[in-house]
């Protein structure tokens, strides 16, 4: 205990500097996040704009904080190189276990400590109980925090200086870019990859078991090149893992069944015939989106369908099959919907040769049926409220249709319900068309692996689509609902009732009757390259 001590004391010494500059950006943080957290006071600020410009720009500290602590870290594991066979220190009678706990002493008292003060300090700033949320707010500690020390920690064993150190942290992240390049090529873009638990497993084991077992390593045996070529071939074998595209398991985990049975109705309008190739979509864009509005029918009260995913197959006379894989489509069917767009992505040669083909296109959907739990009515107040699932909420100054909320660790599932057309709310005048329809929000529980204990995030209700009108000479008005002090809202908690798949066939349709013209600045996700 007394060489670990004497260490700790020696680095505390060294490193003062670094300490007392990471330490002030942890204040830094801490206060950002109070002043743009659920106890900051945005009255205060005279312009809300300026407020949220500001907001965006002060996000900034995280990162900076986690990257000082990454240099941190390098500065205090390398004060006792272990590459190499000169260093000063090895002539002392240190031994390596000692060392180990001593550097990790430092990074305990030094980074950790005061940031679960910091993250204590905010949950109690935000009126949430401290004693009720300690055991989550330690588990958070084995999230990002803890992967931040294992991989400067291992990266800082592995180098002989800071120079060395940034080498490896920008190689790191050029293999990061070259294997997010090399999985879109193998993959179609937007699709989705269901890979079995075991390999899921396996991919996890050969990320993080490398991060703990290779420190030690280092620390006790000092064989430097063994431990890289370990590490490397560790996380060669996950990123292989990732990027072959695995067998996917939908046809089990959401069996056939008929659209009869189905909680929801689909039927397809009568697309228009385009002449020629109204896309005219350009040379570089390497994939064309394709569109297939949908109208949708016979979902119950209390019911949300939720449409996870598309794959198309086709047959044709002339002899065209093709298939884009699953690709993910996040839409939900309420009761009263009408209409919804589903999109698929087509890689553009494909798409050239198959343009103008009639096909028979074989559309295969991904629902998930779930039903309300636990009904409740939440009423809206003028000003900052308490909410026992929701946390603590208030009107969005920028959305008329949103509540934001503040919530520890992780934003809660939830599924509501705004009968908008019977409320007293009124429009606001730079939203004509709000109020003309039921609005609805669903969410499922989603943690944030970050820093800051409370969770932000909003309960935004969107209108139900009606079916457009062909013969109508003017644009149809946006809804748009608008929420107010005292309007109420039917909350309930979604339960998972199943989750199956349903096919739909679209004969003797065109690809190009399929497309809409492209525009520049649409919100269309599009890929450029070969």
């Amino acid at each position: 205990m007394t060489q670990i001590l004497h260490i700790f004391k020696k680095d505390v010494r060294r490193h003062y500097p670094e300490i007392l500059i990471s330490l002030a950006l942890l204040a830094l943080f801490t206060r950002r996040q109070r002043q743009f957290g659920p106890g900051g006071n945005v009255e205060e600020i005279s312009a809300y704009t300026r407020w949220l410009i500001f907001s965006q720009i002060t996000q900034l500290i995280t990162p900076i904080l986690v990257l000082f602590w990454v240099f941190l870290i390098f500065r205090v594991v390398q004060s006792e190189s272990l590459v190499g066979d000169r260093q000063w220190w090895t002539t002392k009678p240190y031994v390596w276990w000692k060392l180990l706990l001593a550097k990790l002493f430092f990074v305990f008292v030094f980074i950790s400590v005061p940031l679960i003060l910091v993250q204590l300090f905010l949950l109690h700033h935000a009126g949430f109980s401290v004693l009720h949320n300690l055991r989550d707010l330690f588990l958070m500690q084995l999230n990002l925090p803890l992967l931040v020390i294992l991989f400067s920690l291992a990266l800082a064993c592995l180098t002989r200086n800071l120079g060395q150190a940034l080498l490896a942290v920008g190689l790191v992240l050029v293999a990061m870019i070259a294997v997010s390049w090399l999985t879109s090529q193998l993959t179609s873009n937007n699709q989705m990859q269901e890979p079995s638990k075991f390999s899921q497993g396996l991919q996890s084991f050969l990320s993080f078991a490398p991060l703990i077992v290779v420190p030690i390593w280092q620390f006790a045996r000092r064989k430097t090149w063994a431990s890289r070529g370990t590490l490397i071939a560790s996380f060669g074998a996950a990123t292989l893992i990732s990027i072959i595209p695995s067998a996917n398991h939908f046809e089990q985990s959401h069996p056939l069944v008929t659209t009869n049975a189905a909680p929801v109705q689909f039927a397809f309008p009568p697309i228009p015939e385009s002449k020629g190739d109204k896309a005219s979509w350009p040379g570089f864009v390497s994939v064309i989106p394709i569109t297939i509005p949908v109208n949708v029918s016979g979902v119950a009260p209390g019911t949300l369908v939720s449409i996870d995913g598309m794959n198309i197959t086709s047959d044709s006379p002339q002899g065209s099959q093709w298939s884009r894989g699953w690709s993910a489509q996040n839409l939900q069917a309420w009761p009263g919907d009408q209409r919804q767009t589903l999109t698929y992505v087509v890689k553009r040669q494909e798409y050239e040769r198959t343009k103008s083909k009639p096909m028979n296109l074989h559309i295969q959907l991904l629902l998930s049926e779930y039903q309300k739990a636990d009904p409740r009515i939440l009423l809206i107040r003028p000003a900052i409220f308490q909410d026992s699932d929701l946390g603590t909420c208030r009107l969005s100054p920028l959305a008329p249709s949103a509540i934001r909320c503040f919530k520890p660790f992780q934003s809660p599932s939830y599924m509501a319900r705004f009968d908008a057309p019977n409320s007293h709310c009124a429009p606001r005048k730079e939203y004509p068309g709000g109020n003309l329809a039921v609005a609805y929000a669903w969410q499922p529980a989603l943690p944030d692996p970050g820093l800051d204990p409370i969770v932000d995030y909003s309960v935004s209700f969107n209108s139900v689509s009606p079916i457009p009108d062909p013969n109508a000479t003017t644009q149809p008005i946006y809804s748009v609902a608008t929420l107010c002090p005292g309007a109420e809202i039917r909350m309930a908690r979604p339960v998972l009732k199943r989750q199956f798949r349903i096919q739909l066939d679209l004969p003797n349709t065109r690809l190009q009757d399929l497309t809409q013209p492209f525009t520049r600045g649409a919100s269309t996700v599009i890929a450029i390259g070969p």
